[in-house]
């Protein structure tokens, strides 16, 4: 389901119009290939940049590129939502252009501050769609999921998949009975659902990840679980209340129950970077990649997620400041 503006047209043309809504895709349609013949699959996290028309954006760009290079050979890179804040089209497409410089795979999620911007999500959804290069999107603009990039990423060992990344949209604002964070709609479940039962009948039971931008509501039972167990925090610390939807709408139990889902990655909280893990799944904040709207400056830069072969998970934090970045 996409932002669609109503229209006071003739009859005729909203009963066509309609039959054009909320079209129910294939798995398929939803899947993209990465063909990946290393042992390792290293994923670059890149999180809330919050890029502006209003900033001189060089030295936002110079520890976004800093830390890439930190990062040394990187697979894939994914930023996990709030691109930007106030931004015009000619700043996203500045920053697509420069992930794509990059000369590797890339691909966002969107966050809660997308929507305020000078251009819409349609807009921004249209043009990933359109990049081509090395930029790993896809949204099906006229389906039956909640949100705006909800796909996959299938890493290929030949025939073989080797890890399944889900690229989740977490929504914006919710307007219901209270003012809040969105959160995942049943649509979103139900197509989640269906991704791993159609995966698990090709390739049988395979490991997968997800990237979203607005935390889960069990990320401060996660919290509280390495509280009482030290053995579960993986790294890093919490500097800020962590701020999930205050609606759960079941979504982890599902993830839970089907058991495909191993590492999830998100922002959202800027002072936040821990990575703890809870109920077998790790729940891993990135690290803030600009100084835009508030943050830490100890804790700028970006997180590398290196898949082993046995699928086992090893982070690294990677930290760049700004006057490294711009020496």
């Amino acid at each position: 389901m996409k932002n669609k503006r109503l229209l006071i047209l003739p009859l005729v043309v909203l009963t066509v119009s309609s039959c054009a809504i909320n079209v129910h895709h294939e798995t398929s349609d939803y899947i993209l290939t990465l063909k990946h013949e290393k042992e390792d699959l290293r994923i670059l996290q890149l999180t809330d940049p919050h890029l502006s028309a209003k900033d001189d954006d060089e030295a936002h760009y110079a520890i976004m590129q800093k830390t890439i290079d930190k990062a040394g050979e990187i697979d894939l890179i994914v930023v996990t939502g709030d691109l930007f804040t106030f931004a015009s089209k000619e700043t996203a497409k500045h920053f697509f252009s420069f992930l794509d410089s990059q000369g590797c795979p890339w691909t966002v999620t969107f966050g809660n501050h997308d929507e305020q911007c000078s251009f819409s999500i349609d807009w921004m959804t249209k043009t990933l769609n359109e990049w081509g290069s090395n930029c790993y999107f896809i949204d099906q603009q006229d389906d039956d999921v909640t949100g705006n990039c909800n796909f996959v990423i299938n890493v290929m060992h030949g025939e073989d998949l080797f890890e399944q990344l889900f690229i989740m949209d977490s929504n914006r604002y919710y307007f219901g009975s209270s003012f809040g964070y969105d959160f995942f709609k049943q649509d979103q479940i139900d197509w989640y659902s269906r991704v791993v039962h159609d995966t698990t009948i090709q390739y049988g039971l395979t490991d997968s990840l997800m990237f979203y931008h607005i935390p889960l509501p069990e990320v401060n039972d996660a919290w509280n679980a390495a509280q009482e167990d030290p053995s579960l925090l993986k790294h890093g610390s919490k500097g800020e209340k962590c701020c999930p939807p205050d609606i759960n709408s079941g979504f982890f139990d599902v993830i839970d129950e089907l058991n495909s889902t191993k590492g999830m990655y998100f922002g959202h909280d800027h002072v936040n970077d821990f990575a703890v893990t809870y109920k077998d799944v790790d729940f891993v904040y990135g690290v803030k990649s600009t100084n835009r709207i508030y943050f830490d400056k100890a804790k700028l830069g970006g997180l590398v997620i290196n898949v082993k072969k046995d699928h086992s998970l090893v982070y690294e934090q990677i930290f760049t400041t700004y006057e490294e970045a711009t020496k």
